[in-house]
């Protein structure tokens, strides 16, 4: 129950509850809260089967975040199973409209059948905030450096969104605020890379983490991949990460004074 104290409805989501009551869309409205609902509990359900804490789930118009505290050197398997959390749960919930369908009034079960079906569409795009993005980078994480999987994903992102654009336009489908917001995070994910790749080089250096393997020839700081201890060779002799991460971050420390 700890969990529904973390629940947040923000405001923007009561503002939307309104206009929808005054424009006749309230069962919708109503709808599609729940089912975003859902899919919230789902994130939160693996998140504290694997024991990270929750700092905040905050249920917006169209969907939600799950804020969680947790090392972003965490198991990538882990990180899988919580990104498809959502849609797992999404998944009972057709499951429940099938075995029950008699409990529901035919516009009211096509209408959840519809918005359910959409969300998982939406959520699986690799845009950033989306959960497909989300499970594109730590796809992406497994076979490359931290550093190239982050611009990788960025990259993507900004190619998904484009091509959603563009079938809006085609379609002439108004999903423009959408879009906008999705714009919006991938900017400010964007623009908050550099603390969130030094928390990343300072978790390795100070916490004694779960690798997998062990790589005895990397060249480069930048060629960090998680669930991997890396080694440098110069010339005849190793420096294990830690080492070199330590001088790397008091060099630019310098630099920056």
């Amino acid at each position: 129950m700890q969990i529904f104290k973390k629940i947040k409805i923000s405001y923007y989501t009561y503002l939307f509850f309104l206009i929808g009551f005054f424009c006749g869309y309230l069962k919708n409205l109503l709808i599609i809260f729940i089912i975003c609902f859902i899919h919230e509990l789902g994130h939160a359900f693996f998140i504290k089967l694997f024991k990270y804490e929750i700092v905040k789930i905050e249920i917006l118009p169209f969907g939600g975040y799950t804020l969680i505290n947790k090392k972003i050197n965490s198991s990538i398997n882990k990180d899988i199973i919580i990104s498809l959390g959502g849609i797992f749960f999404q998944l009972f919930i057709h499951i429940f409209l099938l075995i029950y369908k008699e409990l529901f009034l035919e516009t009211t079960y096509n209408l959840i059948i519809y918005y359910n079906y959409i969300l998982v569409i939406f959520n699986i795009l690799p845009i950033i905030p989306l959960d497909g993005s989300v499970l594109l980078n730590k796809l992406l994480e497994k076979f490359f450096s931290y550093k190239l999987a982050f611009y990788l994903n960025i990259i993507i992102s900004i190619i998904s969104l484009g091509i959603f654009l563009l079938i809006n336009i085609i379609f002439a489908i108004d999903n423009f605020v959408i879009i906008s917001f999705l714009f919006y995070q991938i900017i400010i994910t964007y623009k908050n890379y550099k603390y969130v790749y030094n928390k990343f080089l300072l978790e390795r250096l100070i916490y004694d983490l779960d690798y997998k393997k062990i790589d005895n020839n990397t060249k480069d700081i930048k060629s960090l991949r998680k669930e991997v201890f890396h080694y440098f060779k110069d010339k005849n002799k190793y420096a294990n990460e830690k080492k070199v991460i330590n001088k790397y971050l008091i060099d630019k420390r310098r630099r920056n004074r």
